[in-house]
């Protein structure tokens, strides 16, 4: 019996997405019988632009650790979809597979894939940088192979990583319950009574300029400020468990994980908070895009209608500081707003620019 047909006969079920290199795994899948039991779908997104649709949104970078675990986890959430309501969670797997290997045309940079793969309850990050030297038939077939290996080893079947020079690394994260529970629809991770000052961001990285917001806000409302990081975002898929292990490791403030990208769900998940934001997210809560089907007016209702307020950060906007009096808000907006002076915070840093060392 060949190890694909042990692979098949295990309960595991995939959505693959690989792209850029090593899409012989999903025909070395599909040549033996059984494979309809274990690939739900697989999909090359290779041109930039399937990637981008794929994922919804521009990558950073098509070869990277981060795209990897975006597109096992838009994987998982489609094997989910398609899986039978009947299967275990446990078993339902999304694999994302993104490399650059040889090329006929001059590019700069190594030649590296990386892997992850999304479960219910765990993330893992593969990567590799191989050496150079051998041909793109083989690349790909090296890259097939260890493709092959994580998804034996997900499946509980014996396949060793084929023979190579290169050195793989990797990197897991096994959920506690209330991460899980989050990615099955929970609205938080917070236990006991809201708090009442939360500070929402993505703090990829945390910066000083986040830092000091904490302290002014903390001052400005007498109340302890958690911060608030939503694992759904409006145009980016969920974040990975590694994902969300990284963030909390570097944060020492008070932390909430949410399922709550707009502010409309922030605002039920939350009602009488006070919301801490720089000036270029306001502008973003006065976009209608952001609310589906509501008109904006009846968007900022059903916020006020739960008692939150924000307190209201300058920050660059088009190269320019600008303070919540500069903005061209809503009045029923404007009113649920309070601004905190140049005079008392001024930070142009970004977490953008902290990514890029600037």
């Amino acid at each position: 019996m060949s190890t694909i047909t042990d692979i098949h006969r295990s309960p595991q079920q995939f959505v693959l997405a690989i792209t850029g290199g090593g899409s012989v795994a999903i025909s070395d899948l599909l040549s033996e019988p059984g494979a309809s039991g274990t690939v739900l779908e697989a999909i090359v997104p290779y041109h930039s632009g399937a990637l981008s649709r794929f994922l919804g949104r521009q990558p950073d970078s098509a070869v990277s650790s981060e795209t990897a675990r975006s597109l096992a986890m838009v994987a998982w959430l489609r094997a989910k979809s398609l899986a039978d309501i009947s299967d275990d969670p446990q078993n339902i797997i999304g694999l994302g597979a993104t490399s650059s290997l040889s090329t006929d045309r001059t590019r700069r940079g190594e030649n590296q894939c990386f892997i992850a793969l999304q479960s219910s309850n765990e993330t893992t990050g593969i990567g590799l940088r191989l050496v150079k030297g051998r041909s793109r038939q083989d690349e790909e077939r090296l890259i097939a192979d260890v493709i092959l290996h994580f998804i034996a080893r997900a499946s509980g079947v014996d396949l060793a990583l084929p023979v190579m020079d290169e050195v793989i690394s990797e990197k897991s994260h096994h959920a506690v319950s209330s991460w899980v529970k989050l990615h099955q629809g929970n609205q938080s991770t917070y236990e006991g009574q809201h708090p009442i000052a939360v500070f929402p961001g993505a703090f990829n990285p945390l910066h000083q300029g986040h830092r000091d917001m904490v302290a002014v806000a903390e001052v400005a409302l007498s109340k302890t400020v958690h911060l608030e990081i939503s694992i759904r975002n409006v145009d980016k898929p969920p974040i990975d468990f590694l994902t969300m292990s990284d963030r909390a490791e570097q944060i020492d403030y008070p932390l909430i994980f949410s399922n709550a990208p707009t502010f409309i769900e922030k605002a039920e998940a939350y009602p009488g908070a006070t919301f801490i934001v720089g000036a270029d997210p306001m502008l973003r809560i006065a976009d209608s895009r952001y609310y589906d089907d509501l008109d904006i007016n009846t968007a900022i209702n059903k916020m006020a209608a739960k008692g939150i307020s924000f307190l209201v950060f300058g920050r660059v906007i088009d190269n320019q500081f600008s303070e919540l009096t500069d903005l061209a808000l809503p009045e029923s907006l404007m009113a649920l707003c309070t601004g905190v002076k140049a005079t008392e915070f001024r930070s142009d840093v970004s977490s953008s620019d902290t990514r890029r060392g600037l």
